[in-house]
């Protein structure tokens, strides 16, 4: 049941780790030596491939924003500058 430990570090929910521990129950020596173990991988890679791709939008966003925000600085930035709330 380390795998499965292993999983759910990685961030495999409950429902995720199911077709691991079935596996293993059947006999097999790892809980992804079964085909439906393997589909769950291939849906957490591409969950994680749409998170990372959802993650450089926003990094590109935040890029393009901090590169606007400079060019509107006139003389560039007062290293003073600071947020008071």
């Amino acid at each position: 049941m380390e795998q499965i430990r292993t999983l759910q570090d990685f961030g495999f929910g409950l429902e995720e780790t199911r077709p691991f521990v079935e596996c293993l129950r059947a006999g097999h020596p790892a809980g992804d030596s079964c085909p439906a173990s393997l589909d769950v991988y291939r849906r957490k890679l591409a969950e994680l491939d749409a998170l990372m791709e959802e993650l450089r939008a926003v990094r590109s966003q935040v890029s393009a924003q901090l590169v606007r925000a400079e060019a509107e600085l006139p003389g560039g930035p007062d290293p003073r500058c600071e947020l008071r709330g």
